[in-house]
């Protein structure tokens, strides 16, 4: 069974019940600040943030802004098969992490940004790992 298959089972033997949550507020993010993002994963579903400790996965929308100014939506349907620039978030260190209920932007020390976005349906827009490997769900 795969993920969303098992996620449609779960709700059809509990009900959907949970919707999903807004961002943890900053001081429970502030494990990755300072951190250095290392790798940066594709899928069709869901793109991959990991720093050297911690992780971040993304199954909605994200912006990234360079440091230029310029805005790139990513992973909107429309956007799905538009190309990505974020190899020049590779090295960068988290300098500060802003959280709003429903966006969590991340600002690095070379002047690029990510807006990852959530919102209250019953699907899951994404997970934060942090370095002890405790997991949230957003």
């Amino acid at each position: 069974m795969f993920g969303w298959e098992a996620d449609i089972a779960w709700i059809t033997v509990i009900g959907d019940t949970n919707p999903m949550h807004p961002f943890p507020e900053t001081s429970k993010l502030q494990f990755l600040v300072g951190k250095e993002l290392e790798q940066i994963c594709l899928a069709y579903w869901q793109v991959w943030f990991t720093f050297d400790k911690g992780q971040i996965s993304v199954e909605g929308d994200f912006e990234h802004v360079d440091k230029a100014g310029t805005v790139r939506r990513h992973n909107t349907d429309e956007t799905r098969s538009s190309p990505f620039y974020l190899h020049h978030l590779f090295g960068q260190k988290v300098e500060r992490i802003e959280v709003e209920p429903f966006r969590l932007t991340l600002a690095f020390d070379g002047g690029d940004i990510i807006r990852i976005f959530s919102d209250e349906g019953p699907y899951e827009c994404g997970q934060i790992c942090d370095e002890g490997g405790k997991l949230t769900v957003f």
